[in-house]
């Protein structure tokens, strides 16, 4: 019997159960107050409105990205950076399991959370939403 397909089925299971897993434990950050992030951000206003871009150093994605949220951050002093590297326990207890992942904060709560990356419009968009 040849096994090349129950193999590349399982790794392709496996990935995608990962995958599956990651944003679940994301989406758990969702409603959560925005206390446990003022640790790692001191000048985030606890009941103000704002993004706050959780990224790691050596993710290609995050490198990506970062000129986007560096622009928005610019215009924008509720845009956060959060280098969760420097930060894994504060990442594990708000359920930050991949990167990039984008926090929206409203009413000192986590409103919503982005996986993935996503370019300089759609976050002038999202931090539209947030206001």
């Amino acid at each position: 019997m040849d096994w090349t397909p129950v193999i590349v089925f399982s790794l392709i299971a496996a990935a995608v159960g990962m995958q599956l897993f990651f944003r679940h434990k994301a989406l758990q950050s969702k409603g959560q107050p925005a206390t446990a992030l003022k640790r790692a951000i001191p000048e985030l206003d606890e009941q103000a409105t704002g993004l706050i871009y959780c990224y790691s150093p050596s993710c290609a994605p995050c490198k990506i990205m970062l000129p986007a949220v560096n622009e928005l951050a610019a215009e924008n002093s509720n845009v956060h950076k959060l280098n969760i590297l420097e930060h894994m326990d504060l990442a594990k207890e708000i359920g930050i399991r991949a990167t990039p992942t984008t926090l929206l904060i409203g009413s000192g709560k986590v409103s919503r959370v982005i996986l993935g990356t996503k370019n300089l419009k759609s976050l002038r968009k999202l931090m539209e939403q947030t206001q």
